[in-house]
């Protein structure tokens, strides 16, 4: 089941005194409203949302039934949350960045030089985590340093800009 899971977003706090958690979408143009069954954390234990109120910026204020108050709340804090992509069509077809963890970057030659082994969304842009070898570097995930080919299921990266920029 764990392959069909996709990571929709994470909660970075308890939002009011009640138990509701303020969540981060990593789904642009996907309401949360649609999503009821979930999956939460690295357990990926089975939760129900009973309550989805849209905030700014692609964020939620979700009530899930496994967190009965704010105390409880606190202690799911960066926790990520998944569905089934095959109980929701909007989602079938279509190619997230959670997808696209451990793909192969490779250079203008075709040379394997690292993966793709995380991403970070800080809303004006991306970054991806690229392992190389035993060190990881991060990138802005921006066309001109790194882009991903569907066709070839890779990352393709420019070099030079990525030894220039990388962190």
């Amino acid at each position: 089941m764990k392959n069909n899971l996709l990571e929709i977003g994470k909660i970075v706090r308890a939002h009011g005194i009640k138990g509701a958690v303020k969540v981060i979408s990593y789904l642009d143009g996907v309401n949360f409203s649609i999503f009821k069954n979930i999956f939460v954390g690295e357990t990926f234990a089975p939760a129900k949302i009973t309550k989805c109120l849209p905030l700014n910026n692609e964020a939620y204020s979700l009530t899930i039934d496994i967190i009965p108050n704010v105390d409880v709340a606190e202690t799911f804090k960066n926790k990520s949350l998944f569905v089934n992509r095959a109980d929701y069509a909007e989602l079938k077809g279509k190619i997230y960045l959670s997808d696209l963890i451990n793909k192969p970057v490779l250079n203008e030659k075709g040379k394997e030089i690292g993966t793709m082994v995380d991403f970070d969304d800080y809303g004006a842009s991306v970054v991806l985590t690229i392992r190389c070898g035993t060190v990881s570097y991060q990138i802005p995930f921006v066309d001109d340093i790194i882009e991903y080919n569907e066709d070839l299921d890779v990352f393709l990266i420019n070099q030079q800009k990525f030894e220039d920029v990388r962190i």
